[in-house]
């Protein structure tokens, strides 16, 4: 995840932080090492998402030409299943970046 929920804001993961999760609500650490993007992680195994994958620097960039407020935008399909989409346009249309063969 890029973004938690500190102090009531969303932030993105920065080192030895501890925050929120908007979806769920559970405990999220940030995950700064340098290997992989800096990320936030369900404190627990758990991830609320079941659509979930890792994200890429590819993916990141491509969510990063959309403001900070469009980006990472959790909702509820009829069904009852929650879903983080990576973009939410300011006209209610819902975008994953994909990046396949």
């Amino acid at each position: 995840m890029q973004y938690a929920l500190v102090d009531h804001q969303r932030i993105e993961a920065r080192p030895k932080k501890r925050g929120k999760c908007e979806m769920c609500g559970s405990l999220l650490i940030a995950k700064c090492g340098s290997r992989k993007l800096h990320h936030w992680a369900h404190f627990r195994e758990r991830n609320c998402d079941p659509w979930w994958e890792n994200e890429t620097q590819w993916h990141r960039d491509w969510k990063n030409l959309f403001p900070k407020e469009c980006r990472e935008i959790y909702h509820v399909a009829d069904d009852g299943e929650i879903h983080r989409a990576d973009i939410k346009s300011s006209t209610g249309i819902y975008i994953e970046v994909q990046h396949s063969s």
